[in-house]
């Protein structure tokens, strides 16, 4: 979409010409991508958001740009968003604004759920505002604004000894936040690390205290972001804890609260209402809320999202005997699969397929990278028929592998993990 405006003593070019004014080289116009995926309202708030940045001169024209690239984010632009920050980042001197850029490039990317990315952001903001005095509020808020984002790099990557270490050096500066949204943002970094250690099953009380606390905190906050957030959150932890009404109250508050903007937990709502409707082996409702998943994810190029749309669809068609259809939709997400801890969602319908092929070989290695320390952890029942899965392609036994095979799917089944 080409928005053409003249203005005095501007020029206005195409995407990726530097336009020079005054002080700053700033990048004035650009191209919008298709914006017919957006509500009516998103659409109009972005036009209007933009041509505030036109009129506007050296520092007030970058503030224009910071919250045009906001916007952009929030409602799943996430590229065109990083685009403008990174202008910002060229145009100005000022070591705190490019630590901000930075650190909300970091927040893009984990929002998309490209994680690496995220962690290379987060550290070159870090470097940033390692160079100012840390005793004053404004330095030290987005220090730990940095250390929020990185440590949810650190946790989906599965780096979980730098998560420790961000989190202890979260702590050290809770005691000191009293902006609500902020020591939020701190405490689900807290409960982020007790998550994985205790790798996504049966996690202790105190997470749902953190959840509790956050949840009473963000209610106050009048941008409901944070509170629609938590809620997501909550949701994903309940679910892991097998408690899925509570689950899916949480999810469908959360979606409701986020009306459709802020991608990030907004896709986690989504995502994870398909996977606990999955568990409870509920084969129309896992297809109907993974296709919406499916639709989102792909509008917003989510590097977690389709993979894992993906799988469950395989586990639909696997549930269905279509072995052609679950096969090709696993593979699909096997290909583009994220560093995170939960390939079980398309290995299980892949090692399925797999047995009625009587291809032992591929399913046993297949088994064998599910009991990785670092993956998620499965009731004993389940882990235990996989190492005896994993045992048995070791020593090359395929004639007792396949039964082997046959036991673990049927447990992973009983338990809901399949």
């Amino acid at each position: 979409m080409n928005i053409h405006v003249a203005a005095r003593r501007f020029q206005y070019l195409n995407w990726g010409t530097i336009v020079k004014t005054r002080k700053f080289d700033l990048l004035q116009y650009m191209d919008l991508p298709d914006l017919q995926h957006l509500s009516p309202e998103d659409r109009e708030l972005i036009l209007r958001s933009q041509q505030k940045i036109l009129p506007g001169q050296d520092e007030k024209m970058l503030v224009a740009m910071e919250s045009f690239a906001e916007l952009l984010d929030k409602v799943g632009l996430h590229s065109e968003a990083r685009k403008y920050f990174q202008n910002i980042i060229s145009s100005t001197s000022d070591i705190l604004t490019k630590a901000k850029c930075w650190r909300k490039i970091a927040f893009s990317f984990n929002s998309q759920r490209d994680h690496m990315s995220a962690d290379t952001a987060a550290e070159n903001a870090a470097v940033l505002i390692h160079q100012l005095p840390m005793n004053e509020k404004n330095v030290k808020e987005e220090y730990v604004m940095i250390l929020h984002n990185a440590a949810h790099s650190y946790y989906f990557q599965l780096k979980f000894e730098k998560l420790e270490a961000a989190v202890r050096e979260i702590k050290k500066f809770l005691p000191d936040v009293y902006d609500i949204a902020l020591r939020c943002n701190l405490l689900h970094s807290v409960s982020l690390a007790m998550y994985a250690k205790y790798r996504w099953y049966l996690v202790p009380e105190e997470v749902f205290t953190h959840i509790e606390l956050q949840l009473q905190l963000t209610s106050q906050l009048e941008d409901k972001y944070h509170y629609g957030y938590t809620h997501c959150i909550g949701g994903h932890f309940r679910m892991f804890n097998e408690e899925f009404a509570l689950a899916r109250d949480h999810f469908s508050k959360g979606i409701e609260v986020l009306e459709g903007k802020h991608f990030g937990p907004l896709m986690i709502g989504h995502n994870y209402t398909a996977v606990s409707y999955r568990m409870q082996n509920n084969v129309s409702m896992t297809e109907q809320w993974t296709n919406l998943t499916l639709e989102k994810a792909k509008q917003t190029s989510n590097v977690s999202y389709v993979p894992s749309s993906y799988a469950n669809l395989a586990w639909v068609y696997a549930m269905r005997k279509n072995w052609l259809y679950a096969e090709d939709y696993a593979r699909r997400a096997a290909e583009n699969w994220p560093i995170n801890a939960i390939h079980y969602y398309y290995a299980f319908p892949l090692m399925e397929c797999l047995l009625h092929k009587k291809q032992a070989d591929e399913a046993g290695e297949l088994a064998f990278k599910l009991l990785h320390p670092r993956a998620k952890k499965f009731p004993d029942t389940v882990s235990e028929k996989l190492k005896e899965v994993a045992k048995l392609w070791t020593k090359g036994c395929n004639d007792h592998l396949l039964n082997a095979l046959e036991n673990a799917i049927d447990e992973a089944k009983l338990t809901g993990y399949f």
